[in-house]
């Protein structure tokens, strides 16, 4: 079909062959659904939005036959899907089952005799009471750098190095 914007500006200007083949091909396509037309599909698809008709018999079999069949599959992939990840699950507890009972290496404290920094609370980076507002970063760099030294400390204590 030619593009409106190709005629001249008289709307009321004779329509050309082209537009009189394409209404004959969406007349037949509005009479008999099972042509194949976008514009006619588009013209039932309104035409069902504003008052819409009952289901056949057939149609209402057919569309509950159709989502049953996809409820059934996806029964089976979501059972699928639930095996599988139980089946990861058992065997990453196994890996690691296998893994707490092998490591047998002694812990770093027990071969260099020195205790790891355990930072759990920062109630000894501060002593006073935080103001209302402001001084967050700073409570924040402290707080890294605490965090900072601890880590470089068990570093050296797990090679020996104290």
């Amino acid at each position: 079909m030619s593009d409106p914007r190709d005629r001249p500006d008289d709307p009321l200007a004779p329509a050309t062959d082209e537009e009189l083949a394409e209404s004959a091909k969406l007349r037949e396509a509005l009479g008999d659904p099972s042509r194949r037309n976008d514009d006619a599909e588009l013209a039932r698809a309104m035409s069902s939005a504003w008052s819409p008709r009952d289901l056949s018999t057939e149609g209402h079999r057919s569309l509950v036959h159709r989502a049953l069949i996809g409820h059934d599959a996806r029964r089976r992939r979501n059972r699928v899907l639930r095996v599988s990840f139980g089946a990861s699950a058992v065997l990453a507890l196994a890996a690691a089952v296998v893994l707490y009972v092998r490591s047998d290496r002694p812990q770093p404290e027990a071969v260099h005799g020195t205790a790891m920094a355990i930072s759990r609370s920062t109630q000894a980076l501060f002593q006073d009471r935080f103001a209302a507002t402001g001084g967050e970063s700073a409570r924040i760099d402290r707080i890294a750098m605490a965090r900072a030294a601890d880590l470089r400390d068990n570093e050296f204590a797990k090679w020996g190095v104290r």
